[in-house]
């Protein structure tokens, strides 16, 4: 296994968020308590000849997955299309609760160990049993520099797994890592240790123990997998599911009109009445706990390292007027930096950031700016919602302000490249989620300096980082972050904008599809008619 000091040079990325990192529900009660042991679930039924998978389920996203390498993708989108394909040790449900899922049950054993129990009878789909050497391999593959994954300080307090039977292993840490559980149900996807040995491999053909086993992908085109067969969890219910780049609003909608798709994701709101008018079409809605942010580089223009100016952006957009015409209601306001429910990462009562462009005006004025600057400002096309024309809208009330922001909109895996390698000056994100931990970890410690992470350095957040990270006790670690959330919300490394609704159109042969607030697309118990 790698060192600790390896570990923490291997980066960590862009929550989804997150996904993922991402990432997830405002509507959960928030960070779960401290899982200290997981009961064992007996399988699911198999599938039989009479709930045999059938049909074709087509998914059109905006965006495209940027790698096959389950450690390098970084979008919920991405995440989707995957995930059907590999397994987790600990997974959530469609509400968001921790389950087993190759891994049984775990227990704490003391302060720096975790014992796992794993799931036996399980294949790769390539015939490699799943055990305890593939945990061990994937554990250290998830956190060897040389992949760059952008997650891999994720693991920085493991120093090493044991294999203690071919079901057992004892994750070893350096200190209390208080979040190992919440963490594995959201990364380290299981990889087979001899395939997997072969980077360009595994980013080429993705093999799993998951429900469906990769057929083809072809880039900007379509990602498809079939049934492997009988699963651990009951699943699949479908033979073949294709996901589908279309990054045209326009098109995705006619696609879904005329039964190209089944189901499609980031509905604009402008369409919302044109398709719940149209037979056959249903929608789906969950609020996103991702929250839609500006992130200042620290490094590349020196205008950001005043906190006045950073305060004068959160004054100088106007929020309320975004989510009302440009998302036409489609969202909530932020009111602390993680969504109302997330536990120490939402914070009742914090002084609101109203629109006030005076105020702004005077804060530029204060920083050194009165006649204000110039910005290079990059928004995506087609990941979030009505991403475009909001980064639009709010180019044009930073230039009431006096800041001319330059904007330009990117494709989508060019424009993670862009924020891996810290290239712009002010870009449009989500990030937050359900865990506080890896997200605050991710963007702004600048001991760890994870891939979201933009040069922002201020001593007292990272002393608060570290130590809610060592803290088992919840509450301890609870009311630790949220000391975190009331710094962060007054220094605004982010500039706070909205929760978005994620809006899904549904075709008529679609049974059972529930929508997450993880932005990530699950299909549980979705099934295809006809």
């Amino acid at each position: 296994m790698l060192t600790r000091r390896e570990l923490i040079q291997g980066g960590a990325l862009l929550g989804l968020a997150g996904a993922a990192a991402g990432v997830l529900a405002a509507c959960s009660a928030g960070a779960p308590a401290q899982p200290t042991a997981a009961p064992a679930a007996a399988p699911k039924p198999t599938s039989t000849s009479a709930n045999a998978p059938t049909g074709t389920l087509t998914i059109a996203q905006g965006v495209d997955a940027e790698s096959l390498d389950p450690y390098v993708t970084t979008s919920g989108a991405s995440k989707g299309m995957l995930w059907t394909v590999y397994d987790r040790l600990v997974v959530r449900d469609l509400d968001l609760a921790l389950q087993p899922g190759l891994a049984t049950s775990w227990k704490a054993l003391d302060d720096n160990t975790w014992e796992l129990k794993l799931r036996q009878g399980v294949s790769f789909h390539n015939g490699e049993p799943f055990n305890a050497d593939a945990v061990k391999f994937s554990f250290g593959r998830f956190a060897d520099p040389t992949i760059k994954n952008g997650y891999g300080t994720l693991l920085k307090p493991v120093s090493g797994v044991d294999v203690v039977d071919p079901y057992t292993v004892h994750v070893k840490t350096t200190e209390p890592f208080a979040e190992l559980i919440e963490t594995l149900a959201g990364y380290v996807e299981m990889l087979p240790p001899k395939a997997g040995a072969d980077a360009a491999a595994v980013a080429q053909t993705p093999i799993g123990t998951g429900p469906y086993k990769f057929v083809s992908w072809t880039p900007n085109d379509r990602f498809v997998v079939q049934s492997a067969g009988a699963h651990w969890s009951g699943q699949p219910h479908l033979e073949q599911v294709v996901f589908r780049p279309i990054p045209d609003e326009t098109a995705c909608i006619n696609e879904l009109k005329s039964g190209g798709v089944d189901i499609i994701t980031n509905v604009p709101p402008l369409q919302i009445n044109s398709l719940q008018d149209t037979s056959g079409v249903s929608l789906a809605r969950a609020t996103n706990s991702g929250s839609i942010i500006l992130i200042p580089n620290f490094n590349n223009t020196d205008v950001f390292n005043k906190k006045e100016v950073r305060q004068a952006l959160q004054y100088a957009i106007d929020k309320d007027q975004l989510i009302k015409v440009v998302l036409r209601g489609e969202a909530v306001p932020m009111a602390s930096p993680f969504p109302k429910g997330v536990a120490g990462g939402y914070v009742e009562g914090l002084p609101p950031y109203t629109y006030d462009p005076d105020k702004a005006k005077a804060l530029l004025a204060q920083a050194g700016y009165p006649d204000g600057f110039s910005v290079s400002f990059k928004a995506p096309n087609g990941r979030y919602l009505q991403d475009k024309q909001v980064a639009e809208a709010i180019a044009g009330q930073l230039e009431k302000v006096g800041i001319k922001a330059d904007l330009e909109t990117v494709e989508w895996s060019t424009y993670v490249q862009g924020i891996v390698g810290r290239k712009y000056e002010l870009f449009l994100l989500s990030q937050g989620g359900l865990q506080v931990g890896p997200a605050v970890q991710t963007n702004w410690s600048s001991r760890i300096k994870g891939i979201a992470w933009q040069g922002y350095t201020n001593p007292a957040v990272d002393d608060l980082i570290d130590t809610a990270a060592k803290q088992v006790d919840v509450q301890q670690r609870v009311a630790t972050y949220e000391q975190l959330m009331r710094a962060v919300w007054d220094d605004s490394p982010w500039i706070f904008l909205y929760h978005q609704q994620d809006i899904y159109g549904v075709g008529s042969r679609v049974q059972g599809f529930r929508p997450t607030s993880e932005a990530v697309v699950l299909l549980g118990d979705t099934r295809v008619t006809g």
